[in-house]
């Protein structure tokens, strides 16, 4: 396999919807996992957990569960009525499809400086498993539907009160022979300025 560096894999990677039916080693995941923990944290302990959804068993619930919360925050409201039995069938089938999905949670703190080093150490865990995750062509989709903010959701996948999923993460392997969309990004000197300016154009003052 070809060897990326890491501003390579970065520029690279990219969101995988395509689900290829092959299933991804337990312990591949683990060593992603471990790899991901090495992302930068606040607090005196790490505060991501992740909870993995791989077995047949664990996929039906997770997904009946999912189809729960749809009906329970009313997410069909938005699709057409008429083909609402369609897009139904297709949503669960989709998720069921899977071969396997992370939930990433991190804890939640009535301070909101603790809430949000919480969530960012979180949200660098999840990108540290993007990028190591595809550097052995495995594909990631993180996904922060509704649901993930549904208490009864939570609960009903094992995630306990006092925390929050950051995000669903669904694994599948890379397959070779799909091309991979382009990435384009806004210019760096479209949203980088000096404090100086920032101050001249929100007419602030350092003086």
């Amino acid at each position: 396999m070809e060897t990326y560096s890491i501003e390579q894999i970065i520029k690279k990677r990219r969101t995988i919807r395509t689900l290829l039916d092959q299933d991804i080693a337990m312990n591949v995941i683990e060593e992603l996992l471990e790899i991901s923990s090495y992302a930068p944290y606040h607090s005196k302990k790490e505060p991501w957990e992740v909870i993995t959804v791989s077995e047949e068993q664990e996929r039906q619930l997770f997904v009946e569960e999912i189809m729960n919360s749809y009906d329970r925050l009313d997410i069909w409201a938005r699709y057409d009525q008429q083909n609402l039995a369609t897009a139904k069938k297709r949503t669960q089938d989709y998720f069921l499809d899977v071969p396997l999905t992370l939930i990433v949670t991190a804890p939640i703190h009535a301070s909101e400086k603790l809430n949000l080093e919480a969530v960012g150490a979180v949200s660098a865990f999840i990108q540290n498993f993007q990028l190591a995750a595809w550097s052995k062509q495995i594909g990631v989709t993180w996904r922060t539907i509704p649901v993930i903010s549904d208490e009864g959701f939570k609960k009903a996948v094992g995630v306990p009160s006092q925390r929050q999923i950051i995000g669903l993460l669904d694994l599948s392997l890379v397959d070779a022979k799909m091309k991979l969309p382009t990435s384009r990004r806004i210019p760096v000197e479209n949203w980088t300025a000096g404090l100086a300016e920032k101050l001249a154009e929100n007419g602030g003052s350092n003086e």
